[in-house]
C-alpha cells in the first residue's frame, strides 16, 4: 500500500461535479465524513488496546476499511482521480461519485440490520468506540476477499503509530515533544506519571494526515468481481438520483435558477436514501422504472461488463408521463 497525501480530502472536501450530459454538470457538497481520524490516546490502557492489534471499534480503522473496499477492493486506483489515465470527464466524475457512495454504503452496511454504525456529527458517534456489527463486517470482508483480521490501522505515524507525545508545561498547556513512549521519562497517569513530579504524559496524538489515503492504490490491474457489482450499484444510484430529482421537482437539474437548485437539493436527499437502501432488488427495480419512464437512452459505458447508463440525463418534462410526482412511486 502506498500513502497519497490528501486525495480523499482534496476531492470530497469541496464541491463535487455531477455530470448530467457529457459537457454539463451541477455542483453539490456531500456530507463530510473524512474527518475526526486523529485519535487522542490519554491512557496506557487504551493505548495498548490500540497498539495491540487491529480493532474495528476505532472510527479511523472503519473509514480506512471502507476506503480500501471502494478503491483497491474494487480495482480502482488513484490514476482515475489525478488524470493518470485518459477518461472523459463524465466518466471520471462518475468514479468520484462511486468512491464516495460506496464508502458511505459500506459504512452503513457495517451497522447490520440494527444500523448501529454512526458518522461524524451523529449523536452516537464515538471515534474511539464506534459501534459496528461484526457479522456484517465479516460479510463485507468475504465480498472483497479480505481477511477479517486485516490491519487497517495507519502505520506511518510516530511512537508505535500512536503519534506524538504531549506533556504539560506550566503556563503553556500541552506541548508536543520527541520523548519516547513507552519506557521514556514521561508516563500516563495510569502508569505513574504525575504533574507534581514533572513526568506526566498528557496524551498522544498523530499528525494531521489523511490516514485513509494510505489505503488507495497507485495503480490497478483492473476491476474486480466485487468492483463490477459495486459499480452497478453506483450506476443505479447516480441515474436514479439525477432523474428522480428532476421528476420530483418537475424541473431540469442544470442551471442556477430556483427550480434547478431545488432539484440539486433533491438529488442529495435521494442519494442519502439510496445509501441506506437495504433491499438491492428494490433498488434495481426503482432504477429501471425511472429509466423507462424518463425515456432516456442507455448509451454510456463506464466500465467493461458494467451496466450502461444514459449519457444525457436531462429530462424533457413534457414527455415524462405516468408519475405521481415522486420518483420510485409511479402511478
Amino acid at each position: 500500500m502506498v500513502y497519497f497525501f490528501g486525495l480523499a480530502r482534496k476531492i470530497f472536501a469541496s464541491l463535487i461535479e455531477i455530470y448530467v450530459t457529457p459537457d454539463s454538470f451541477f455542483m453539490v457538497k456531500f456530507r463530510e465524513i473524512f474527518e475526526q481520524t486523529r485519535l487522542v490516546h490519554n491512557s496506557t490502557t487504551e493505548s495498548k488496546v490500540w497498539s495491540g492489534g487491529p480493532n474495528m471499534k476505532y472510527w479511523p480503522q472503519q473509514l480506512n476499511f471502507a476506503v480500501f473496499c471502494a478503491t483497491q477492493g474494487c480495482g480502482i486506483s488513484r490514476e482515475i482521480f489525478d488524470s493518470g489515465v485518459e477518461l472523459p470527464e463524465q466518466i471520471r466524475a462518475f468514479y468520484k461519485f462511486h468512491v464516495y457512495f460506496t464508502v458511505r454504503r459500506i459504512l452503513f452496511q457495517m451497522g447490520g440490520i440494527q444500523s448501529v454504525s454512526a458518522l461524524p456529527g451523529d449523536p452516537t458517534f464515538d471515534p474511539s468506540g464506534n459501534k459496528y456489527d461484526i457479522a456484517s463486517y465479516k460479510r463485507i470482508c468475504a465480498e472483497f476477499r479480505i481477511a477479517p483480521t486485516s490491519d487497517f490501522r495507519f502505520t506511518g505515524g510516530k511512537k508505535h503509530r500512536l503519534g506524538s507525545v504531549y506533556i504539560g508545561v506550566t503556563g503553556h498547556g500541552p506541548m508536543k515533544t520527541g520523548t519516547a513512549w513507552p519506557g521514556g521519562f514521561h508516563k500516563f497517569s495510569d502508569e505513574g506519571g504525575r504533574a507534581a513530579n514533572g513526568n506526566q504524559l498528557y496524551f498522544m496524538r498523530p499528525e494531521d494526515r489523511p490516514q485513509y489515503d494510505w489505503f488507495v492504490p497507485n495503480k490497478s490491474d483492473g476491476l474486480t468481481k466485487a468492483g463490477i457489482a459495486r459499480i452497478n450499484e453506483s450506476i443505479e444510484a447516480l441515474v436514479y438520483c439525477i432523474l428522480g430529482a428532476q421528476v420530483n421537482v418537475r424541473s431540469s437539474i442544470i442551471g442556477d435558477g430556483g427550480r434547478a437548485k431545488e432539484a440539486q437539493t433533491e438529488f442529495l436527499t435521494l442519494m442519502e436514501s439510496a445509501i441506506t437502501q437495504p433491499d438491492l432488488a428494490k433498488s434495481v427495480q426503482r432504477y429501471q422504472l425511472t429509466v423507462d419512464e424518463a425515456k432516456v437512452r442507455l448509451n454510456l459505458a463506464v466500465a467493461p461488463m458494467a451496466w450502461l447508463m444514459p449519457a444525457n440525463m436531462i429530462i424533457n418534462m413534457t414527455s415524462v408521463v405516468g408519475y405521481n410526482n415522486k420518483a420510485g412511486s409511479w402511478a
